[in-house]
Formats: C-alpha cells, sequence, structure tokens
C-alpha cells in the first residue's frame, strides 16, 4: 500500500505532524469566528432598525464594522499561517516532511494542485533523509494534469534523481522531460541541472542543491499583524462613532489620537505595500520594461492621489473637531467649538475616559448653567454667554463641590428674579401664539370660542394660555395650552395642550414643541404622556 494514500491511518507521533494537525483547526476556528461576527453584526442590524435615533448612516457603520471584523480575520489567519512556516525553519527534516503530510491529509484533502505540490515537497524531503522508496510513492500521487509548469519541472527532476541516487536506469529519460519544461527565474536552468548530474560528486551535489531548494526562509508576519490590527481599529473607531445614542460623542483626546492613527498607519501601510506589490510583480512578471515601469508611475500617482485626499480630509476633521478646554472635577467638560470664523463654548459631561454626552435640562440647572427659572436660556449644550460664563467662574471657585454653585446661582436667581420672569413671559407668550397659529392652520381650533386668548399662570407660577372655551353637555370646559419644561438638547421649549371640564378630570389633547430661536412648532402626535412622539418632535427635541 502507497504510504502517501489518503486512506492510510498511520499517523507518526512526531511534533510537525501535530503541529500540521492545527492548521486545519485554524481554519475552522477561523470560519466559527467568522459566523459568530455576522451574527453580531446582524443583531446588531436588527436592533439598530428599532432605535428611536435611528438614521440611515448607522447602516453604513454596521457595514464598517463587519468588513473590518472580517479583513482583520483574514490577515491574521494569514499571520498565523506565515508564523507556523517561520517556526518549522528549525524543525528537522522529519518533524517538517509530517508537518506537510498532515496538511496533505487535512487542509489539502480536497485539492488536487495543493495536494500534487506538498506531495513533491515531501518527495525531496524524503531523498534528503535516503528514503528513496517513499519518495518515489510520493510522486506516484501526483497529478500532473493540475500541476503548473514550474512545479511540474520539479516534478520530472525528482523523479531523475530518485532513479539516479537508486543507481536505477532510466533518469535520463525524465531528465529530457525536465528540460522540456521552461524553467522560471528561481530554477535551476538546463545547463546548472545536467552539471549536477555529470559532476564527480553528483550524489552529494545533488543532495546539496535539493536541500537549498527545500530551505525556503520566512519573515515574521509583523506587517500583516500590524495591518490586521490597524483595520480593526480604524473600523470599530469610526463604525461605534457613528451608532451612539444621540448627544453622545468621543472625548478630544481619544478621537485626536484615533484620527492621527489611522491616518498616520494608512500612509505609511499603503506605501509598504505598493512597494511590496511592485517588487512582486518585477519578480514574476514576463512583460518588457516599459510596460512594468508604465505600471509602477501609475501605482504610485495613485498613492499621491490618495495621499492628498487623505491629508485634506484630515485638515478638514482637525477644523470640524471641538476641543476640550478644561475638565472639571465634578465631570463638566468646557467644549471649544469654531467655524474659522468665530469661536463658542458649550458644556458636555464625560461619560468614562472615551466618551462624553449632552447635559440635559435639569443638569444645567444642577451645575448652575442656567437660572431654574429662566425658560428662555440656552441648554446644556449650547450654555449661553453670561450663563456660561457664571458656570466657569462658579466651578473653578468650588471645584470640591458644585453645592456652593448652585447656592451662589439660587443667590444670584433671587437678585434677577422680577426680569427673568418679565422676560420669560414675553418669551412665552409669542411661543404660545406661535402655537395658536399653527393649530388654527392645521384646523384643530375649531369649537367654542376661538380666537379668544387669555394669558395666566397657575399657583405654582406656570405660564399658560387659554385657546378656546365653551361649553357641552351641560358643562364649561376651556382648552389650553400649559408650558412643561426646555427638551433635553435645550432647543425647544415645551408645551401640553389640555382641556380643563367642570366637575370632570383634565383631559390631555396633546404635546407640542417651540424652536426658541425660529418659533417654529413641532407636533408630537400623541395625546397620552405614554407613546412614541413623531420623528419631527424627537428630532428636534433630542427625547421622545
Amino acid at each position: 500500500m502507497n504510504y502517501y494514500e489518503l486512506s492510510n491511518t498511520v499517523t507518526p507521533d512526531t511534533i510537525g505532524y501535530k503541529n500540521g494537525l492545527w492548521q486545519k483547526r485554524y481554519v475552522q476556528i477561523y470560519r466559527v469566528l467568522t459566523v459568530v461576527w455576522s451574527v453580531l453584526t446582524l443583531s446588531l442590524l436588527f436592533g439598530m432598525f428599532h432605535r428611536d435615533d435611528y438614521s440611515s448612516g448607522m447602516i453604513k457603520s454596521c457595514l464598517l464594522l463587519f468588513f473590518a471584523g472580517i479583513i482583520f480575520l483574514v490577515l491574521m489567519l494569514i499571520a498565523v499561517v506565515n508564523i507556523s512556516a517561520k517556526r518549522t525553519e528549525n524543525w528537522s527534516l522529519q518533524d517538517r516532511h509530517d508537518y506537510n503530510l498532515a496538511m496533505y491529509r487535512t487542509r489539502y484533502r480536497n485539492n488536487r494542485q495543493l495536494q500534487s505540490v506538498v506531495l513533491i515537497v515531501m518527495a525531496k524531503q524524503q531523498l534528503l533523509m535516503s528514503n528513496y522508496d517513499l519518495a518515489a510513492q510520493a510522486l506516484a500521487m501526483v497529478d500532473i494534469n493540475c500541476v503548473k509548469l514550474p512545479y511540474l519541472r520539479d516534478y520530472y527532476f525528482c523523479n531523475a534523481a530518485v532513479l539516479f541516487l537508486c543507481d536505477k536506469p532510466g533518469w535520463q529519460e525524465w531528465l529530457d522531460k525536465c528540460y522540456a519544461v521552461p524553467a522560471n527565474q528561481k530554477q535551476m536552468t538546463d545547463m546548472q541541472i545536467g552539471a549536477l548530474f555529470l559532476s564527480e560528486n553528483a550524489k552529494m551535489d545533488l543532495c546539496q542543491a535539493i536541500y537549498a531548494d527545500t530551505r525556503i526562509k520566512h519573515k515574521w508576519p509583523t506587517e500583516i499583524v500590524v495591518t490586521a490590527i490597524l483595520v480593526l481599529y480604524a473600523g470599530i473607531f469610526y463604525g461605534v462613532g457613528g451608532l451612539l445614542s444621540r448627544g453622545y460623542h468621543y472625548r478630544y483626546w481619544f478621537e485626536l489620537s484615533s484620527v492621527l492613527i489611522t491616518y498616520a498607519g494608512c500612509m505609511v501601510l499603503s506605501l509598504y505595500w505598493i512597494i511590496r506589490w511592485i517588487l512582486f510583480s518585477d519578480s514574476v512578471s514576463k512583460k518588457s520594461g516599459g510596460v512594468r515601469l508604465f505600471r509602477k508611475v501609475i501605482l504610485i500617482v495613485m498613492w499621491l492621489c490618495l495621499m492628498a485626499a487623505m491629508v485634506i480630509n484630515l485638515i478638514i476633521s482637525f477644523i470640524g473637531m471641538d476641543t476640550e478646554k478644561k475638565a472639571y472635577a465634578n465631570g463638566l467638560i468646557c467644549m471649544s467649538t469654531s467655524d474659522g470664523y468665530s469661536t463658542d463654548e458649550y458644556y458636555n459631561i464625560k461619560v468614562g475616559p472615551f466618551l462624553r454626552r449632552s447635559l440635559t435640562f435639569k443638569e444645567t440647572i444642577k451645575f448652575g448653567l442656567i437660572n431654574d427659572d429662566d425658560s428662555t436660556g440656552d441648554s446644556g449644550n449650547d450654555a449661553g454667554d453670561s450663563g456660561a460664563n457664571d458656570s466657569e467662574n462658579s466651578t473653578e471657585n468650588n471645584s470640591q463641590s458644585y453645592n456652593d454653585a448652585s447656592e451662589n446661582t439660587e443667590n444670584e436667581n433671587a437678585e434677577n428674579e422680577n426680569a427673568g420672569n418679565e422676560n420669560a413671559d414675553e418669551s412665552l407668550d409669542i411661543e404660545s401664539m406661535a402655537v395658536y397659529d399653527y393649530m388654527s392652520a392645521a384646523g384643530i381650533l375649531s369649537a367654542g370660542d376661538a380666537g379668544i386668548i387669555r394669558n395666566g399662570s397657575t399657583a405654582k407660577g406656570t405660564f399658560y394660555s387659554v385657546f378656546e372655551t365653551g361649553e357641552a353637555d351641560g358643562n364649561t370646559y376651556e382648552n389650553r395650552l400649559v408650558y412643561d419644561r426646555v427638551s433635553e438638547n435645550g432647543q425647544c421649549d415645551l408645551f401640553v395642550y389640555e382641556q380643563l371640564v367642570s366637575g370632570s378630570d383634565t383631559r390631555l389633547l396633546g404635546f407640542y414643541a417651540v424652536n426658541k430661536t425660529t418659533n417654529e412648532v413641532f407636533s408630537a402626535d400623541r395625546n397620552s404622556w405614554g407613546g412614541v412622539s413623531s420623528r419631527e418632535y424627537q428630532d428636534a427635541t433630542g427625547e421622545n
């Protein structure tokens, strides 16, 4: 029975054979990780469609994460294979042969071309170990119909070497067949091969030539591992950044360092791989010198265009990047944004070392950025001029606790209470008229004494505006718009439209938001505290 029959169950108990079996396991692990990564990406994609802040850009972020993970796994698989090949350099001939035998029986089991190539390599190794019968058995299993010309030349050469080393006739016929196959740049010429068989120490020279051919020097795949890590890092950085909830952003230091790492790494590695590709193509290409030169020029021009685009994009990223001016001990962060002409400041709160988020309305009051009763003040994301400056001074002087800052703010509120209330009432009156015009245009105001507007305030001082009054089923009713609060993103004032009926509970009729800058009105399209608001309402207020 031929030792290299796939049905042969003899398994060498050597380090080489055991390591060769692991190559098949590496491929299986890669496939499992690919499936797991695909399932996780699909789960993320499915959950993304059910988010309140869903946008089409999130699909691109999911795809970026998916392809970055797949490319990382592929490159790491290639790196693992190269590392295994590098480790075999210091093994004995028997271990290297058994390593190839395990690959032949497992990983290449269904690939006749790769099997034939490995069989030729194992035949050379058996020749060096003086196992001429096993070398002949390996060559007998080669399928010459599926091997490329360089390996076909090696196949004929090995057959001639087996017969020559065994002192058997017929090696010259195999050598003639070897001469009939053209040699590539890395193979011995016909003259060199002929000299081996005709020298005084022919057998020794022949073994030395075969040994030199099998001693292939491999490099550690450092550049492949670095490329894989950079691809994964860039994919996670930009992919996760596009999937963050509304109001969440990267910290300045993390964003700046990540952008520099990804862009610098891309520039250096792209240049490295282009040079590697040019050198490789020159070694195997049969084109004329002019064609090869033209191809080099095209590659270099393409790389220069890529670098120019990346530099421009990098400059744009730096211009549009909000800087972190100061971080306070209580978690507050003073951010600075600039459009090239003017610079504004706003406040965020840090969420761990890598993230920051916008302040809610309650947090702006908590940190003393706006007054509790100042409905016309800016939000935590746009902390105004006077409010932001007061907060910064207060925070700097009271870094141990923000409670003292709150006390100072309350004193300031007491001094300016009258002026603040007057400005707030005037602003809310204008906004309530905007809601009235919106409801009139929409046909919502159609019953009772429409057009009779009366402003007032509740016992707690909350502003309201009566839009309609009337009588139904013997009971009088009053439809009024009541001020609720400032939206979480600080851009809108929120109102509740309700109906007060004598002798009955208050009935909710709707919810509205008014942009404090443009007085644009947005309807939530709901009449209960629960439920989901309209998309335009969510986009305008930053909340449901």
